[in-house]
């Protein structure tokens, strides 16, 4: 342990994991590991495929439950936990991050990309023609309003880079770089360039830690740890585990987040695409079924199920947000800036999706049981209580999807089978609807079944928000 009098000489790392244990499956990858990085420290993981380098390098950017240990990044001037083997996830001052694979959505532009990891970065002091200028050494200028699936490998790896660099190229004070395979799929200039980079990073005091098998990364690094077989040849870290927590309160970050989740939903029209075409099936298989025959014998619960089923549908179709999440380990570099924290709800345009669903269904659904009662009062109602409906379930699906990427195997769990679930709130829902019309009926009479469905609806998210794994 470091004496005090040394404490306040030495600043700390920008990165300390402390004995720390994961597990993938039944095997243990790393078990009882320590690993620093200080300023001005580049710091080269090398070892053979499988070894568990990407391990190391998602475990230091608090990416993985761990068996014991902790990970900590420096917040300001002292180090705070930003996960430990107890659950705490939390999140300290921004850090670059490129993983294997880009962590991008195809559909995002060039320029958007670079900007969202400025935004990330939290920086406000910085050069506002930082963005051209890296763009022009990293030979991306001309690039930079192409959507990333348009790129060739090797250029769209030169974006999940550059990207991953950008909160320590803005930034005046030390930051921390993790960067995993960063030189795979760069050609011979992208490396130098690459090299030149990190280099300069350093000169600066920033501290990066790279996975590579690059010769010429390894050159430049400062300090090189190595796998002998599966065991990892590092020393023990002389500073202990911090007691101070990271908080996980998002700030800006958030913003930055819906922004670009909205962006992406509007260019790729993606609620109308998906959600909005789903519900127009239903609304024609509806239709298709001889509709008038049961209109003329059902009751008007039943017909009110009927209006409500498409945009009931439209919200259990996935948001496109979490498809984009689902490209190119795009969630999870997501989900590392944001400590599992992310902001994830319907895009802006999923509610009037399901409003314009209910609108058709009113216009070509046959309602004779209580067609008669519906004014443009209550037909505005109706339309508005059709976006609100798509709205909750897509956010109880979204939840879902959360819990279940938050877990090692996630896709194995059959979460789907969750849904059915819904179908309980959903018919409160439409009885509470059809409750409404009643003016018969006492006030909390007409409203209490339409309450109740959306308080399950609410319930069913809450639960979903509050369930965590350990």
């Amino acid at each position: 342990m470091l004496t005090p009098e040394v404490m306040v000489d030495a600043p700390p790392p920008l990165l300390l994991c402390k004995g720390v244990e994961v597990r993938r499956g039944l095997s243990t990858v790393l078990k009882g590991v320590d690993l620093a990085v200080g300023e001005g420290e580049i710091i080269a993981l090398v070892g053979p495929n499988g070894c568990g380098k990407s391990t190391l390098v998602e475990t230091a950017a608090g990416m993985h439950m761990m068996r014991a240990g902790s990970t900590s990044h420096v917040d300001g001037k002292t180090l705070a936990v930003i996960r430990n083997h107890h659950g705490h996830r939390g999140l300290s001052q921004p850090f670059g991050l490129a993983l294997q694979k880009d962590g991008a959505s195809g559909d995002e532009l060039v320029g958007e990309r670079l900007q969202v990891a400025i935004d990330m970065g939290v920086e406000k002091n910085y050069s506002p023609t930082a963005l051209d200028d890296e763009a022009v050494k990293w030979g991306l200028s001309h690039r930079l309003n192409d959507r990333i699936a348009w790129l060739s490998g090797g250029m769209a790896r030169r974006v999940s880079v550059l990207a991953g660099l950008f909160p320590a190229l803005i930034s005046q004070s030390p930051r921390l770089v993790i960067l995993d395979e960063p030189s795979s799929g760069l050609d011979r200039d992208g490396g130098r360039i690459l090299c030149e980079e990190l280099t300069a990073l350093a000169e600066k005091g920033h501290g990066i830690l790279v996975a590579t098998h690059n010769q010429k990364v390894i050159d430049i690094a400062t300090k090189t740890i190595e796998w002998v077989g599966k065991k990892l040849d590092t020393e023990a870290v002389e500073y202990d585990s911090p007691s101070i927590k990271a908080p996980s309160e998002l700030g800006a970050r958030a913003k930055t987040f819906r922004t670009w989740a909205n962006i992406l939903d509007y260019r790729t029209w993606g609620s109308i695409a998906a959600n909005g075409v789903a519900g127009i099936l239903t609304i024609l298989l509806i239709l298709a079924l001889s509709v008038d025959d049961v209109a003329s014998t059902a009751g008007a619960s039943w017909m009110m199920t009927l209006l409500s089923v498409p945009a009931f549908v439209a919200g259990l179709i996935p948001a496109s947000t979490l498809r984009h999440l689902d490209e190119q380990s795009c969630g999870r570099w997501w989900d590392a800036q944001s400590a599992g924290q992310l902001p994830i709800s319907p895009p802006q345009a999923l509610p009037l999706v399901g409003a314009g669903l209910t609108a058709i269904a009113l216009m070509t659904l046959p309602l004779p049981q209580w067609g008669s009662q519906v004014d443009g009062v209550i037909e505005l109602s109706l339309i508005t209580l059709g976006g609100l409906l798509t709205w909750l379930v897509s956010l109880i699906h979204i939840s879902q999807w959360r819990l279940v990427s938050s877990l090692e195997r996630g896709n194995a769990l059959l979460f789907s089978l969750f849904l059915p679930f819904l179908i309980y709130p959903f018919l409160l829902w439409t009885n509470g609807q059809v409750s409404m019309l009643d003016a018969e009926l006492e006030l909390f009479e007409r409203f209490s079944n339409l309450l109740a469905g959306a308080a399950i609806f609410l319930g069913l998210f809450l639960v979903l928000r509050l369930l965590r794994p350990s």
